[in-house]
């Protein structure tokens, strides 16, 4: 009898602002897959993202489950998977990150490999590239992902149960490629330093529970001054969000989606970015989520 598996993996948004890279943050929105190892590779998927992902080989679900183990633990055959996804695929909520740490962690399971979070770590760094949604995705909460000779190290901070993520979803497919190349290659050594001043106060804002500290910790001027290029709305956004009340907000990953953190006034927040959004025209939703405290879970 061939084995089965399944997992639970949490959205993510990533940066927060100052943090390119390094901070991520598990949101209450899961991609759920069970798997059974098969003659052939058939996906059945539901949810975000059902008609805009291949169900083929191809799909970074199989390929996760494949790719990383050649050549040290026996291939797979074909896969059958059934997909439930909440996650909205290339908006900058992580959705790559938690298809590769679920096909991982089903890929290991389906072999009877027992893998701990770091090896997991390790394997998906080469298909996702940086570390910071993976460590959300594996470890939930607020992480930091400290790079370290081609992988990551994961510290994870317990998040304040108060606080509340807004995330404002652009209905179109997001230009992550592009505005990837809108990050400069050499920034200047005045924005590092800022920059490197907001990540620290945004951990002592997330230990001492400050909320006072949170909208200058969201601040950035690595990343979002050339990414705004491909989101015209972000500043004001940004600006909207923190007037009615958001403690800070930030571009999520990538982008296009935005994420503000509130405590209070969460309608207020939440109708103040729509305002912008349906100001420049953009079809949207505005999500009000909590931090997802666990992160993959084999079900």
């Amino acid at each position: 009898m061939s084995r089965t598996a399944s997992v639970r993996v949490p959205a993510s948004s990533a940066n927060l602002g100052p943090g390119f890279d390094v901070l991520a943050l598990a949101l209450d929105l899961h991609l759920d897959v069970a798997a059974r190892e098969a003659k052939k590779t058939t996906i059945v998927w539901e949810g975000e993202g059902a008609g805009e992902v291949p169900l083929t080989r191809r799909n970074l679900l199989a390929r996760a489950a494949q790719e990383p183990f050649n050549g040290w633990s026996r291939p797979l055959e074909g896969l059958e998977l059934t997909v439930r996804n909440q996650v909205p695929i290339g908006r900058g909520l992580g959705s790559s990150a938690a298809a590769i740490v679920a096909g991982i962690v089903l890929g290991a399971k389906l072999r009877g490999l027992r893998m701990s979070r770091q090896r997991v770590l390790e394997l998906a760094f080469p298909l996702e590239g940086h570390g910071d949604n993976l460590a959300a995705a594996l470890y939930g909460g607020f992480c930091i992902a400290a790079i370290d000779d081609g992988g990551a190290r994961v510290h994870r901070l317990d998040w304040p149960a108060r606080w509340r993520a807004l995330i404002l979803v652009p209905a179109a497919l997001s230009p992550t490629h592009d505005a990837r190349r809108l990050v400069p290659r050499r920034p200047a050594r005045q924005d590092a330093v800022f920059n490197l001043g907001r990540v620290a106060e945004w951990v002592l804002a997330t230990l001492e529970r400050d909320r006072s500290l949170l909208t200058n910790a969201m601040d950035d001027r690595l990343h979002q001054p050339g990414r705004s290029r491909a989101y015209p709305y972000l500043d004001d956004m940004i600006a909207a969000a923190e007037q009615a009340g958001a403690l800070g907000a930030a571009l999520s990953g990538a982008g296009g989606s935005v994420i503000a953190i509130a405590d209070r006034n969460l309608d207020q927040v939440s109708r103040a970015m729509g305002t912008i959004a349906r100001g420049y025209g953009l079809a949207h939703r505005v999500l009000t989520l909590s931090v997802a405290t666990r992160g993959a879970l084999p079900r």
